[in-house]
């Protein structure tokens, strides 16, 4: 790959960064505000009803809408990026079609067992017809997740932000009038419209994709599908795997520890999660389809991921550092001092979020390839390990212990996923990766032992040092 593509990948990789990092803090705070106003308006009684309701929307939505949204988004980058008009036109219709059956089932679902959700969501028969009008949601949520992902699989970067913003911006509109006018009544009209209100975003202000009109018989769109569909189950069962080992885990914490215990593990996982993965959520809208369209060709694959790897280091390590010195601050604004307990734990995991970026980006091979099953395998080998490491590292440390285990568990996950990347689909990560991978650890290490020993002054000098150097060799990539 000449200097100028390589040059061109890391600034849009930075760009992608920059515009869905502050698409999803955007989206975070008219989450805030939202739960916010129902905490005054409803009560502790409404923000659990809006709980029970959308868990019950994303079980169903997990079960009939096939990870369409996923793994759609590899066949529709081929296409567009083979000048294919024929091709590129009939995927994307394969998908309109596909996601409009699986909505119209999900909502079939919920409809049907709309007096079994009420009885055993709720103890009783009083939300019947609540989960009866919602049915409608999980069409929207479908359509959304089509539109989304045909954007997200043409580059339409800039669209698809401007989607996310509106829409969540207009859902948070409309739904403050019904809390504030009808409480506990208005939650369900509030659901129904925040999903419609995401749906007509990307029908109305998403960029309209130029394409022929094709005519396919449903015997074609269901052959055509068959594999988009059967990639999007292996990495929905995948999600469902991560979450059932960590339902386990807080299970055996609670009958360990008490609730106390999971109450600050649950608080150090969202704080590393949610906010210092927030980079990872952001890559990921544009590398896969980028990936996706490179996997055929050994060289380019190889490049891409390398490139992938080196800007997600140089972005997350300064970021991580300045999450170590200000974890004081962060749970005091976002919590209470008694969770100042969790300072180790959050500490250890945020380092290991290094690791999962090196991790994270090979991964993605699986899914540009198609290999559904595999990354799947690969998935449930790396939970297990997790599981087992999360409770051995908590009967030797505690909470800190699991921490640790974090980051150990995305070394050994690292290690096994290049391994058999290289050996399966000839990838190759040139030294200065690994270096900069070593180099990045080293230095956000420096800063834990440093704030965990009491040297305030020299962990915050060390982050200088992490911010300047990680700036300066991003710099040479961009420039």
């Amino acid at each position: 790959m000449s200097g100028g593509g390589e040059k061109k990948n890391y600034r849009t990789i930075v760009k992608a960064t920059g515009l869905f990092g502050g698409t999803q803090i955007f989206t975070i705070l008219c989450s805030i505000i939202k739960t916010k106003l129902v905490a005054i308006w409803l009560g502790a009684e409404g923000v659990g009803i809006i709980g029970l309701y959308n868990n019950a929307i994303d079980m169903i939505s997990a079960f009939t809408g096939l990870g369409l949204g996923g793994s759609s988004v590899r066949n529709i980058s081929r296409e567009y990026q083979s000048d294919n008009e024929d091709r590129f036109a009939r995927v994307v219709t394969v998908v309109r079609r596909w996601v409009w059956f699986t909505g119209l089932v999900g909502a079939m679902v919920m409809l049907s067992f709309a007096p079994l959700l009420s009885r055993y969501t709720f103890g009783d028969s009083t939300h019947i017809w609540g989960f009866v009008f919602l049915s409608c949601t999980l069409l929207f949520n479908a359509l959304s997740e089509g539109e989304r992902a045909i954007l997200q699989g043409t580059a339409r970067l800039k669209s698809m932000a401007r989607c996310s913003v509106i829409g969540s911006f207009v859902a948070l509109l409309v739904s403050i009038p019904l809390f504030y006018f009808f409480r506990i009544e208005g939650i369900v009209p509030a659901l129904i419209l925040h999903s419609a209100s995401m749906w007509l975003a990307y029908v109305l202000f998403g960029e309209k994709i130029r394409r022929k009109q094709v005519a396919m018989s449903a015997g074609e769109v269901y052959r055509q599908g068959k594999g988009i569909a059967m990639l999007g189950i292996f990495m929905s069962t995948s999600g469902f795997v991560t979450t059932l080992f960590s339902y386990l885990f807080v299970a055996w914490l609670n009958y360990r520890s008490g609730t106390d215990a999971v109450g600050y593990y649950q608080s150090g996982y969202t704080l590393v999660m949610k906010y210092v993965g927030l980079v990872f959520t952001a890559m990921t809208f544009e590398y896969y389809p980028r990936l996706s369209g490179v996997c055929e060709d050994r060289e380019l694959l190889s490049a891409h991921v390398s490139q992938q790897i080196e800007t997600s280091l140089l972005i997350l390590a300064p970021f991580i550092s300045l999450f170590i010195v200000m974890q004081t601050v962060i749970i005091h604004i976002l919590y209470t001092s008694d969770f100042l307990v969790i300072g180790g734990y959050i500490s250890w995991a945020a380092l290991g979020m290094l690791l999962r970026a090196f991790s994270w980006s090979i991964s993605y091979v699986l899914l540009a390839k198609g290999v559904g099953r595999l990354f799947l395998i690969t998935e449930v080998l790396a939970d297990s390990l997790t599981f087992v490491l999360n409770i051995g590292g908590y009967l030797l440390w505690g909470l800190t212990g699991v921490g640790v285990a974090y980051l150990l568990g995305f070394l050994f996950s690292s290690v096994g996923l290049y391994l058999l990347c290289r050996i399966k689909y000839g990838l190759t990560i040139p030294w200065r990766v690994f270096m900069l991978l070593a180099l990045s650890v080293a230095g956000c290490a420096a800063v834990l032992l440093l704030w965990q020993g009491g040297y305030v002054a020299g962990a915050w000098v060390a982050t200088v040092v992490v911010i300047l150097l990680s700036g300066i060799q991003l710099r040479k990539r961009l420039s």
